[in-house]
């Protein structure tokens, strides 16, 4: 993969980190959330006019991306209601890199190089650090740990699915528009459910905040995607997951959540690992 590549990917990181901070700090996560996937579906839902129709193939994909983005989402709000962000956020995309490595060899006949594998596998090794601590495993983090876990299951298997519908022949950004559009239905639905009538003055009260996080989200999950759509998909993942780094000195910053030398040395790991998928 091109150093050019990895350095925008490392951008697409850092966005994500930053608006996944913004969900876990604003004062009800469930507003927030729902600004960031109703924000960007609304904003990208014009484009479904002009953009080329989408196939029939292309539909059967969005589909099964909106149910797992629905499940994703619930344990996404649900993990960061109960969890440390530094400790659920590592677990969740840390788990990703190798399942979505291995989901992608049947469904996309991807084949890792040996160096390519080594290197997401030193990712893995890393971002494992990073969510594996002292004290994560006791009683009060049981059920925080296995909502991100499942979260990591679930969006492996999307982003898999993501990958294959921005590679359908001339309906790509047919394709990511569509995606988020359901995502943003989807979230209205969940939005609703969970709080009712008090979700639009929630929306309301950090409406600058979640615009912002809506077109970070747009930012991140498109230049993702485009990466995807020419390169194979478990390096593309696995340097992506560095929003994992980034996530913890978010939460050391902004949470006060513990950083340490233990992470600073998974830190260390994960650039090993990055280095290796480029070499």
């Amino acid at each position: 993969m091109a150093i050019e590549i990895t350095l925008l990917l490392l951008f697409a990181a850092l966005l994500h980190a930053v608006w996944n901070s913004m969900v876990k700090g604003a004062d009800d996560n469930v507003a927030m959330a729902t600004w960031v996937y109703c924000g960007s579906g609304l904003l990208l839902a014009p484009a479904l006019l002009v953009l080329p129709p989408l196939p029939a193939w292309g539909w059967v994909l969005v589909a099964g991306h909106f149910a797992l983005h629905m499940i994703y989402k619930v344990l996404l709000v649900q993990m960061y209601r109960l969890g440390d962000f530094s400790l659920v956020f590592p677990v969740a995309r840390g788990s990703a890199p190798a399942l979505i490595t291995l989901i992608a060899i049947p469904a996309a006949g991807e084949l890792p190089s040996p160096m390519a594998a080594l290197g997401i596998s030193v990712v893995c090794l890393g971002l494992v650090a990073f969510a594996i601590e002292p004290g994560a495993l006791r009683r009060t983090a049981a059920v925080p740990m296995l909502l991100a876990l499942g979260a990591g299951v679930v969006l492996s298997a999307y982003t898999v699915v993501d990958a294959l519908g921005v590679r359908l022949e001339g309906a790509g950004l047919t394709y990511f528009a569509a995606l988020f559009v359901v995502d943003g239905l989807g979230m209205a639905v969940l939005g609703l459910y969970w709080r009712r009538r008090a979700l639009w003055p929630l929306m309301a009260a950090s409406w600058k905040v979640g615009a912002t996080a809506s077109l970070l989200s747009i930012a991140n999950f498109g230049i993702v995607l485009w990466v995807m759509s020419f390169n194979p998909i478990g390096p593309v993942a696995a340097v992506r997951e560095t929003s994992i780094v980034m996530a913890a000195l978010i939460g050391a910053i902004v949470f006060k959540e513990s950083f340490g030398p233990r992470r600073v040395v998974a830190a260390c790991v994960i650039l090993a690992g990055i280095a290796l998928i480029n070499w």
